[in-house]
């Protein structure tokens, strides 16, 4: 008989990151095949965008059904539920006959991710209080950036071993059910409901009025909402900024994406090994939080006087990248330290502010984008200064 993992164990962590991976993975990974779903439904490659537009909608909106049904119901049966939905909607997409059928298993692939980054946080926090759940957030952050940072080159290796966009989708929907019996095999119960956790009317609307009356809650839930503004300002504004303005090829781009993400890489290890440390959060907190304001304003000031060096660039991105890891676990956890009973509500609170303000800075960025990098920096500085002030003020 297989035992469930240790939750203090390296696989236990590796399989909580896995799961909240799936999403990055549906979006990263589809990426790659866009020119090849052109050709195929003879459309262009612009319309194929409604197929990450899908995801994105479903994924944004229903961490706001499973983080109550969590609290219910319990953790597993959820996941178990969401990750089946993500692996059949992976199943058909790759079996697709038509575009219009695409868009709409897209939209129910991204239901099904749509349990993955709030319930991973939920989980942490049911088990862990402390600088221990703060250092378990930020390990798990470490581990689910592999995803991004690896989706677009296994979705390359599939096209050029299988010259077949559907390829992809079969990957996903392989990748889901592998993750499915894992957490069905694996994974222990984390969480027991109690009477606070009925789905009536008055008792959901009482859950939510508690997390936004909580000062420590809302204050964390503000925090990481500004910062993830900030982090998907430049992630929508990167290929704008890196290949519009400074030239550089796809292959330079990537690389370059990947030089940045290291930052948050850098910064989330930095701050889990603080907090095993014992080190208290609100020093790797105004750390990050006065870097990523600090160079970020810095970068503004500079492209408002005249063009600026990718070379000098680069390095205050990598800095602004590497103060969201080290906010990012600590807000997370302390967000949901006041919530431990409706921990998956409050998580997917958390979730879908980050994933609907992000979504907004983006749409922000591409549509005063002017040629230059002023739209992309000065939404950065603009969630920066404002993380770093809810900060200050709460």
């Amino acid at each position: 008989m297989i035992r469930k993992l240790d939750p203090h164990s390296f696989g236990f962590l590796a399989l909580v990151a896995l799961f909240s991976g799936l999403a990055a993975l549906g979006t990263d990974m589809a990426l790659s095949g866009v020119p090849h779903i052109a050709a195929a439904f003879s459309v262009s490659p612009g319309t194929v965008g409604l197929t990450l537009s899908a995801f994105m909608a479903g994924f944004a909106g229903s961490p706001l059904v499973y983080g109550p049904l969590s609290d219910r119901f319990g953790r597993k049966p959820v996941i178990l539920v969401s990750t089946a939905i993500y692996t059949l909607a992976g199943l058909g997409c790759a079996l697709s006959p038509s575009f219009e059928s695409l868009v709409v298993w897209r939209f129910l692939q991204g239901c099904g991710a749509g349990a993955s980054r709030s319930l991973s946080a939920a989980i942490i926090r049911d088990l862990f209080t402390g600088s221990t759940g703060r250092s378990k957030q930020s390990y798990v952050q470490v581990m689910q950036l592999l995803a991004p940072l690896s989706a677009p080159t296994i979705g390359s290796v599939l096209l050029l071993l299988f010259h077949d966009w559907r390829s992809i989708y079969f990957f996903l929907s392989a990748t889901g059910a592998f993750t499915f019996a894992l957490m069905l095999l694996c994974y222990a119960e984390s969480y027991r409901p109690g009477a606070q956790n009925r789905l009536s009317v008055r008792q959901l609307a009482g859950n939510y009025l508690r997390v936004f009356t909580t000062r420590q809650s809302i204050k964390f839930l503000l925090i990481q909402t500004l910062m993830f503004g900030c982090l998907f300002s430049y992630v929508t504004g990167s290929p704008l900024v890196m290949m519009g303005v400074y030239g550089l090829s796809p292959t330079l781009y990537g690389a370059t994406f990947a030089l940045t993400a290291s930052g948050i890489v850098t910064g989330s290890f930095l701050n889990g090994r603080l907090n095993a440390r014992g080190i208290e959060p609100q020093y790797p907190l105004t750390a990050g939080l006065v870097m990523g304001a600090a160079c970020s304003i810095a970068l503004l000031v500079l492209i408002s006087i005249g063009p600026l060096p990718l070379a000098l660039l680069l390095p205050l991105v990598v800095l602004v990248c590497l103060s969201f890891g080290l906010v990012g676990g600590n807000a997370v956890q302390l967000a949901l330290e006041p919530m431990g009973d409706i921990a998956g509500l409050a998580s997917s609170m958390l979730s879908a502010s980050s994933l609907g303000f992000g979504a907004a800075m983006g749409v922000a960025v591409s549509l005063f984008h002017n040629g230059t990098p002023l739209s992309t920096v000065a939404a950065m500085a603009a969630c920066s200064i404002l993380a770093l002030a809810v900060y200050r003020i709460l």
